[in-house]
């Protein structure tokens, strides 16, 4: 059956092609019966057979609108990416959403309004490599992020959600060769490094003009240095946030990467700084920026714009090292002092938010007092000669209100 389809050039879907078989096994039946009863020899024209249209080959058929680019009926590359928007919009990541709508719409710059569905790889290519010749992007980020995203948006357009939009994904297979990159230098903070971060947070004044901002160059460096966390997931804390469970003093990130929030202990070094004091003054609200300040024009989150600061703070405060990142430096250098503490693999995962590597793994959830546990061991930073870091403050009392 399908040889013959092919060679006569029809092509079927999964739905038509099993009515096509049911009346075909009809009409077979019916010309046995017909044949059983005419035993005799009647050959005349079976007068059923009308039923069936007369067969016109493709060839001799009207040939189908093309659709061509710029017409009305064009599926733009703005297009595609605003429909996937608004199918994704509750199911991914803010910041995804925003990279992704980026490297589409330079896409959509690039095939001047042409239709999407008829893109090809070559095209697809030559893309990227204008964005790496004329917009001076990297090919590393062109391959991690331009065309992943577009390639994720094909896909989405070929699925049955998206009501099949395109045939194929033209972004399949096509990447750009990437230079041998040489590691400058290691990716964790070096001793003298994490010396000199942690001391310019300690000595950050506070500033009455913009409280939130002197607030996270305070604190943030140290709430990463002990939990390994992202910047920008500590930039979007909230109050609420932080919180105590039993007796452990928790922090909920509810921002990630990956959109999974996870809820990490707070280190008592932390706790003996002040930390919690800090929250319970605040109350409510972002404890590091201002959402007042932030316009509603501005696509990037304000917690987001306030950990790019912090790290242009960090790199300006210590004249930093350019090879070894600001922000992210703190998650290496985590994991590397928590490896040396003996901190088991799961549990460094669990409290960074990294993907386990294993099924199995995804089935062990290590409890808050595993990971209160851990904490307790993980290493305190030692700033070499003078007080250490929280002398001469009150003990932390917690968040409990006064009187309770």
């Amino acid at each position: 059956m399908d040889g013959l389809l092919t060679a006569k050039g029809v092509v079927t879907d999964e739905a038509s092609r099993t009515r096509l078989i049911e009346a075909v096994d009809r009409a077979l039946v019916q010309a046995s019966e017909q044949l059983g009863r005419n035993a005799d020899g009647d050959y005349r024209p079976d007068p059923q057979a009308s039923r069936f249209p007369e067969w016109t080959p493709p060839a001799q058929a009207q040939a189908p609108e093309v659709k061509h680019a710029g017409s009305r009926d064009a599926l733009t590359v703005s297009d595609l990416y605003e429909r996937w928007f608004a199918y994704q919009e509750d199911k991914k990541a803010a910041n995804t959403l925003k990279r992704y709508r980026a490297s589409l719409r330079s896409l959509a710059d690039f095939t001047k309004g042409g239709d999407a569905r008829m893109l090809t790889p070559d095209e697809v290519y030559a893309w990227a490599v204008h964005r790496r010749d004329s917009e001076g992007v990297s090919v590393r980020a062109i391959n991690k992020n331009d065309l992943v995203a577009a390639s994720s948006i094909f896909k989405w357009a070929m699925s049955r959600p998206a009501g099949k939009l395109v045939d194929t994904n033209p972004v399949s297979g096509v990447r750009l060769d990437e230079p041998k990159r040489v590691a400058a230098r290691e990716r964790t903070f070096r001793e003298a490094e994490v010396s000199a971060i942690l001391k310019a947070a300690l000595s950050v004044p506070d500033d009455p003009r913009n409280p939130t901002f002197s607030a996270a160059k305070r604190w943030c460096p140290w709430l990463a240095a002990y939990s390994g966390a992202r910047i920008s997931e500590l930039t979007h804390l909230r109050a609420e946030d932080v919180r105590e469970e039993g007796a452990v003093p928790v922090v909920d990130l509810r921002v990630t990467k990956g959109g999974r929030p996870r809820t990490v202990p707070v280190h008592p070094h932390l706790v003996e700084q002040g930390f919690l004091r800090f929250v319970k003054a605040k109350g409510t609200g972002p404890l590091f920026y201002d959402p007042k300040r932030h316009t509603k024009a501005n696509g990037t989150p304000p917690g987001e714009l306030r950990a790019q600061k912090v790290a242009k703070w960090v790199r300006e405060a210590v004249k930093l090292d350019t090879e070894v990142d600001p922000n992210h430096g703190w998650r290496h250098t985590w994991k590397t002092r928590a490896l040396g503490a003996g901190i088991e693999e799961r549990i460094r995962d669990a409290i960074t938010g990294h993907r386990v590597a294993t099924v199995g793994r995804q089935y062990e959830t290590p409890s808050l007092l595993m990971l209160a546990g851990a904490m307790e061991r993980f290493p305190r930073y030692n700033l070499g000669s003078g007080p250490p870091a929280g002398a001469g403050r009150a003990p932390d009392q917690g968040l409990a209100s006064p009187g309770e």
